[in-house]
Parts: structure tokens; sequence; C-alpha cells
């Protein structure tokens, strides 16, 4: 995509092409692309297309710190990137990575974001005027005090983005801001960077695969394949234009944008409010007589039923009035009784911070409990040694990179089968076969350091699928992948559930919770909040608002349809609302 010369373009991307070291691959590939002063771009494409590795030529983390061969220039404001340094571009290009945790080194906000600019020997002054804009800027004043480790997961990253804005970038990154946060720290993250790109006209940079919460903001929007820039334009645009290629890559439109379009709406320039969407549905669901049945007018507030009863099927996991105190003597875990059955598949949501992931992380004893047990397979779990764990229960970490030890993907697989000793053909077919699943056989002999974030995701649960366990406990196993591989994933990993495999999934992903989990229990502040069917949990949303969680579109719709009085089931998808209007007869575009 060949641009002609521009002087005035702040950055230009001239003939980039890079391969990572050991590998002849090209992951960037003859990329030409120029970025104005004040643009919000939003570029996506599938995991591993390159857009990671592109934006890090920006301050030349590729190539100084990844090695590898890059030819070409990058540009900004006229000056070429390859006379400079990593350390100096600090002061122009800031990166905010996908997990805060990785660029927070002081123990307090203030001090946080004062690490910058006392690297950079600025006076005592100018510092503190710097912290003071920052911390007001990310809206941090009250918590300047706080230790970084009492914040909460948006707290974090906005943390992370004052850092970079103490140092007056012209141009900020951000490779996936939002991926390990709840829908409101996404929502904090977000609004943070409509309001630094509206009044401080700072170039933004946004990498997502969540396209519902973020495509409104940008003024333009790039994709990628295979190492090179294939669309660039208005994000509703290219939404609305390119389904067709766009689903291709694995790239799906915002729920917003597929329920206007259904309804007729022209969605090239902007999509409608909310509220117009709401009407339009009414209208057409009205009946011709323009009158609503009385007895259909009751609102019905739907009932959340406890936890299955024992009796109905045998107990998987169960786990009895549990309690979990940290060293500081606060309460992770607040007398939490669940039973999970053999076959279920279920999701564990809550805000961050609500205990999910210590509820889990208590099944494969990483935690010893405050009071309480847990029986799997109706034995307390504090008999079972690790091995016998590791067999039971496959568990996969947020941070893939916490469970990969290994020098290529196929060894990684390996690993786990070797240990317990499994012979040698047999473990060959396991992991060709984990491989497979998780579309990585080319990937076999590459080390898992040069796979995209998403693909080491992918590779992790390969490890665990290797292993054959009744239960698989995934902890946002999403993380940095694409919706295309996504989708794939989570069918395969239904086909296990199937076949009979229990499956527990945390996640801050609503629509996906919503297409796959079958029962869905909402933490909040160590406690189960609501527990019961999806289609019930995702009906009840002051609950859902209290925990900081925000029910999926349809689910939505339909909600505020029945409080209009009209009869219409819990949805949970943008199928099953084409399903509904179909059976009643609504003309819709597909």
């Amino acid at each position: 995509m060949d641009q002609p010369e521009d002087t005035d373009a702040l950055v230009r991307f001239e003939n980039i092409t890079y391969s990572y070291p050991y590998s002849d691959s090209r992951v960037l590939s003859d990329v030409n692309l120029k970025l104005e002063k004040g643009e919000f771009v939003l570029l996506a494409g599938p995991s591993g297309c390159g857009k990671s590795t592109l934006v890090r030529c920006l301050n030349r983390l590729v190539p100084e710190i990844s090695g590898g061969k890059l030819s070409g220039r990058v540009i900004i404001r006229g000056k070429d990137l390859r006379e400079e340094k990593v350390h100096k571009l600090a002061l122009e290009v800031g990166m905010v990575f996908q997990n805060p945790e990785t660029q927070l080194f002081s123990l307090t906000v203030e001090d946080d974001l004062a690490f910058g600019p006392e690297n950079l020997g600025l006076p005592g002054k100018e510092i503190l005027s710097r912290v003071e804009k920052s911390l007001k800027a990310v809206k941090l004043e009250k918590l300047r005090d706080h230790f970084i480790f009492t914040l909460s997961g948006g707290e974090k990253q906005r943390t992370a983005i004052g850092g970079n804005l103490a140092m007056e970038p012209e141009i900020l990154v951000l490779d996936e801001p939002t991926s390990d946060l709840d829908p409101s720290g996404t929502r904090e993250v977000l609004d943070l960077l409509r309001r630094l790109n509206a009044e401080k006209r700072i170039t933004l940079i946004l990498i997502e695969h969540k396209l519902d919460e973020v495509f409104e903001l940008a003024d333009r929007m790039l994709v990628m394949d295979e190492g090179k820039v294939i669309l660039d334009g208005k994000p509703f645009d290219i939404l609305c234009r390119e389904e067709g290629k766009l689903k291709k890559l694995g790239i799906h439109p915002p729920q917003l944008i597929e329920i206007s379009r259904l309804l007729g709406f022209n969605c090239r320039t902007s999509s409608p409010p909310y509220e117009n969407i709401l009407k339009r549905l009414a209208e057409l669901l009205m009946p011709s007589t323009g009158e609503l049945q009385p007895e259909s007018r009751k609102e019905a507030k739907p009932k959340i039923p406890p936890a299955l009863c024992p009796e109905e099927s045998l107990s998987h996991v169960r786990i009895e009035k549990l309690c979990f105190r940290r060293e500081d003597g606060s309460e992770t875990l607040k007398n939490v009784n669940l039973d999970i059955k053999y076959g279920e598949f279920l999701a564990l949501l809550g805000h961050n911070g609500a205990g999910k992931t210590t509820l889990a992380g208590h099944l494969m004893r990483f935690h010893k409990p405050s009071s309480g047990r847990i029986l799997l397979n109706g034995k307390n779990i504090s008999k079972y040694s690790t091995a016998q764990l590791s067999q039971q229960i496959g568990y996969l970490f947020q941070n893939p990179d916490s469970q990969i030890f290994m020098n290529s993907v196929f060894e990684e697989v390996r690993f786990g089968l070797k240990n317990l000793k499994i012979p040698e053909e047999e473990m060959k077919k396991r992991v060709n076969s984990a491989l497979e699943m998780m579309e990585l056989s080319v990937y076999r002999n590459r080390h898992p350091q040069a796979l995209s974030r998403g693909q080491r995701q992918r590779l992790a649960v390969a490890s665990i699928l290797a292993l054959e366990p009744d239960l698989l406990v995934l902890d946002e196993p999403t993380t940095g992948q694409d919706r295309g591989h996504i989708h794939k994933f989570l069918d395969k990993i239904r086909e296990l559930n199937r076949l009979g495999k229990t499956v527990i999934l945390i996640s801050h992903d609503m629509e996906l919770v919503a297409e796959y989990a079958e029962r869905v229990i909402v933490m909040k502040q160590g406690e189960v909040l609501l527990d019961g069917p999806a289609a019930d949990v995702f009906s009840s949303p002051e609950e859902l608002d209290a925990a900081g969680l925000i029910p999926p579109l349809p689910a939505r719709l339909a909600l505020d349809l029945r409080k209009q009085g009209f009869d219409v089931p819990g949805m949970l998808t943008v199928s099953e609302l084409k399903s509904f209007l179909r059976a009643h007869n609504v003309e819709i575009r597909d």
C-alpha cells in the first residue's frame, strides 16, 4: 500500500520489513503508512499478523531489544529513527502493554508517575508539575498515596497510562490495554483515552480485538494480515463494507452494528443510538391493533435459581463454606458454597478483585483455605498429591508465560506427558492431536517466545489438553486472541464438554459467556452474588451493575422490551434475536 511522500505527516513507515531472530518468515512485509497528529487509530487483525511488532518499531523495541532483521525506515517529524536509541524515544512515544504490572515499578501511584521524569534528571519542580498534571489527566488524584498492589485492574492500567503521560509523549501506543480488565475497568480506560485524544490531541494507536467498546472512539481503522496493512479507512465504513473479508480474518463486527443492519439502519457513517434500536424493535413487534395484551404488560423480575441440588446429578466439585484471608487480614473469599456437576459448562464472572481467580486457585491448592473445604470426586482435595491433581484438573493461568518452560512448541506440549511417563507413541499422538486442535502444528519447532501472546495462550491450552483432564479451569483463556481463534477454541472446548468434561470459564467477555456457558456464577467482593442459567443471570441488570458487569446487547434489548409489555424470552446472542424475529414473521436483513 504505497503512499506519496508527505513531510507533514507525524509518522511515516517506509517499506518496513522485519523477521524475528532464528526465523526466515516475515512478520512485517513492506509496510507503508503515514499517521497524522491527533489521530485516534484503531489497529486490528488476527493474532500473529504483526500488529504488536509494527508499533514496537516506533520506539525501536524492534529491533533493538527483540533482535532480528529490520529493513526500511520509520520517520517521526522528519527524523529517521535508525539514528535514535530506545531510551530517547520514550520522550516521544509512550507505550502501554496488555498487562500493566509489567511496567509499574514503584510502591505508590504518585511515585510511579514520577519514575520516568526522575530518570530524565528533570528538576524537582518540573517532576512535581508533570506528576500533578498526569494524576489529573487519569483521574487518580485521590489515589496518589495508595500502594500499587491495592489498586484494581482498571486503576493499575490508568496508572501505567499516567506514567507514560508524565513523559509528555506526542504518540501513545496501547497494546490491548483492556484485555485483562472487567467491563467497568474497560470503561475507565476508554473514557480516559477519549479525553486525552479530544483535549490534548495526543496521537493514539490502539491495538484491540474486542471492537464493541472501541470502534466508535477511533477516527481511523487499520486492518493487518500476514504482516501487511490490507484495509485503511473509517471504522464504520470498513466494518460495514468489508464484513465478509473481516470475518475471514476472524474479526467479527460489533453487536451494535450487526443488530442495526438486521433492522435496516444505515451504519456506514455512524451507528444508531440504543434507544433508536429499541424503538425500531418495538415497532416491528407491535401487533396490528397497536395494543399489547394487558397481561403481558406486567414486568416479571427474573428469579435466580440456586445452584443445582446434589441429588439431581453427581457432584464433580463441591465447595463448602470456603473462606480465605490474606496475611494482611483482608477476606478474599467469604463463606462460598457451590456444587458443580459432572459435565457442566459454567462461567465465573465478577469485577477485577472479586475473588474469581482466588476461588479457582483453591481447586489446585495454590492457596490454603482459612476455613471450609473442597471435595473433588467426593474426596477432600487436601488428600490429592500435586501430580494427582494435575491429571484431574487442567488449569490455564491468565498469563500464559507463567506455564511455558521449554524451547520449542512441541517440547512444551510434551513436557507434562514426559513427567507422567506416558509411553512414547502415545505421547506423540497426544501432542500432535493437541497442536492440531489449537492450530499450532505449523509452529511445532518454533520457540514459544517467538509466538504472539494469543498463540502462546493456545500453546498453554494445548499442553493442558494433552494431559486429558476431566475438569478444565480456564482463567481468561481468550486474552490476546482474535475472534476467529476464540470461537474455534471455545467450539473445541464445547465439544470436550459434550463428551463429559466439566468446564469452568473465568472471563470478562460477556458476549462469549452468553454464547457458550450454560450456567453463570457472579462474584462480588469474595461472595457469590448470582448463580443460575445464563439467560436468568443476564436478565438481572441491577445485580450485574453492582458487580461492575454489563449484559450483552441482545439481553438488554430483551429486558427493555419486556418492560414495555412485550412477551419476549431472554435472548443472549444476535443469533437468538434473529431466530426470535423470524419466528414472529419480522422481516430482517441478513
